[in-house]
């Protein structure tokens, strides 16, 4: 899970890359036509004086890409990761004696006691205790069953509760075509 995790940010980090630049690019060529707008003063093609754009116009025509790429690179790459950093810090605060916890460095094990930066971990069948940091704690692994058994309940009561619904709309329109 952790693989696609950093995967999606890999692409999406790509992606803002990407944009970026086409925005730099977009930012640089409307500099460089108001430039050449400005500097002329007419246009070529027709003959005729051009009005000439202020200079805020300007100004804004070559701040909005950039502006742009600014609120893109917020929306797509630091706001979901400060949403996933919360996450983790409320994962790691709810941590409780008996909960199977797996940390960054791989170690799997059974809260033995929790105090307030530290846990200690029960790990091996020889029943080995280990003091982890709870920054190092990556997932509770109680808790994601916990979430997936209510999601697995919640699916099958929308799945019941639709079937119930469903027969009972066949119940109540055969009721009036008896009638």
């Amino acid at each position: 899970m952790h693989r696609k995790v950093l995967l999606c940010m890999n692409q999406k980090m790509k992606f803002v890359s990407r944009l970026a630049a086409v925005c730099s690019g977009a930012a640089v060529a409307s500099v460089g036509m108001a430039m050449t707008v400005f500097a002329e003063g007419e246009t070529a093609s027709s003959g005729t004086a051009t009005q000439q754009a202020s200079p805020a116009a300007q100004l804004l025509t070559s701040i909005i890409p950039f502006a742009i790429a600014l609120v893109l690179l917020y929306l797509l790459l630091l706001r979901p990761q400060q949403k996933r950093e919360k996450q983790a810090q409320q994962m790691r605060e709810n941590v409780r004696v008996g909960d199977e916890v797996c940390t960054a460095g791989g170690l799997v094990g059974i809260v033995i006691r929790v105090t307030e930066d530290t846990v200690v971990l029960e790990t091996g069948g020889e029943r080995s205790k280990i003091r982890v940091k709870k920054w190092a704690i990556h997932e509770n692994i109680t808790q994601m069953e916990e979430a997936a058994q209510k999601e697995k309940e919640r699916k099958a009561a929308r799945r019941g509760g639709i079937a119930t619904a469903a027969a009972e709309s066949d119940d109540k329109k055969k009721k009036d075509s008896d009638e």
